[in-house]
């Protein structure tokens, strides 16, 4: 990393961190596609065929980011769908990178040599890739593609490989059903083998018409002396220690989206999270960063939504939560022993 990257990384580290101290936006749900060459039984996205017919323009992307910065630096996720598949994906990623630090789960299945290496050098922060199961035959029928389990594997290990700092973070990423905690201590094991972190996210299914498929035993307890365990293992333990009530209750209460995170759909509508893209509060596109805030701050305290613990939602409200000292101190040291 030369030193004018160096010092584009340092200002956009003040900028996040600064939103951190003053309780400000820290992250964006930016979705660039609806499109997606899988078929997941726990996702509903490729199933709605009026989501794919538009996609942002790098111009509205380019306004989108612009405006974003009004609020500081961000952590941008650019979503899907599979976000692989915009053939214009690294000049996303370079415009995002001006501000902000985009960052994305991808299934892996569009991973080379060539664009694992591009991807870091256009700008991408951190990368997640989705293995839920250690069965490669169980992984492929949830994702609903024959070799993505292999693909996915393939994909973290050349985007390992042609990291050009340390600080591009590769993260194996699994969803928390109701099938697969049994799978998670070996998947850590696997994703050490590989050389990279490991982290969870809680299966949600209030959006949409999917099935419940929840853990349905205790996990938190099992969870955390796996923390302790495996240092690749990052996943925040402010995150872990609410699992067991998301599970019980169907999600946490007093939910923070719109005050510290947001989502921005393919129109250019702004709603509080994902889960919630069918009550946009506004159009970022249209209005200006000070409109969308208040009318966001307005939905979230009008709020009792308690339906999720995504581990997007976890981090954020983590990081800002009664114990974001330690968290934070937990999430830098994450990051510096994986360099």
């Amino acid at each position: 990393m030369n030193i004018r990257n160096k010092l584009h990384y340092a200002k956009r580290s003040l900028g996040l961190i600064s939103n951190f101290a003053f309780n400000g936006y820290i992250h964006c749900n930016l979705q660039i596609t609806h499109r997606c060459n899988f078929k997941c039984e726990i996702c509903d996205f490729w199933k709605v065929e009026h989501l794919k017919e538009r996609e942002l323009t790098l111009s509205e992307i380019t306004v989108i980011s612009e405006k974003l910065s009004a609020y500081g630096t961000l952590v941008v996720s650019l979503a899907g769908g599979e976000p692989m598949i915009r053939e214009d994906l690294l000049e996303i990623i370079r415009i995002i990178a001006r501000h902000h630090f985009p960052i994305m789960i991808t299934n892996g299945w569009y991973i080379t040599h060539e664009n694992a290496q591009s991807l870091w050098r256009a700008g991408l922060q951190e990368v997640s890739v989705s293995i839920d199961y250690l069965s490669p035959g169980k992984h492929d029928r949830q994702r609903g593609m024959e070799g993505s389990f292999d693909k996915g594997i393939e994909a973290l290990k050349l985007l390992k490989q042609y990291r050009i700092t340390p600080r591009n973070r590769v993260h194996m990423i699994s969803v928390l059903m109701d099938d697969n905690v049994d799978d998670i201590e070996q998947l850590i094991d696997l994703s050490h083998e590989i050389g990279v972190t490991y982290m969870v996210n809680l299966y949600s299914y209030q959006r949409g018409k999917k099935n419940e498929r929840l853990p349905a035993r205790t996990i938190t307890p099992f969870l955390l002396q796996l923390k302790k365990q495996h240092a690749n293992f990052v996943s925040l333990t402010a995150y872990i220690n609410k699992l067991d009530d998301a599970i019980q209750n169907g999600g946490i209460g007093n939910c923070q989206a719109g005050k510290y995170y947001m989502n921005i759909d393919n129109y250019g509508n702004v709603a509080r999270c994902t889960e919630m893209t069918d009550m946009p509060v506004g159009n970022i596109l249209q209005e200006s960063p000070a409109s969308i805030k208040k009318k966001l701050y307005e939905a979230q305290k009008d709020s009792t939504c308690s339906q999720c613990w995504t581990s997007c939602r976890g981090w954020a409200e983590s990081m800002h939560g009664k114990d974001s000292m330690l968290t934070w101190k937990e999430f830098y040291i994450s990051v510096k022993d994986h360099e």
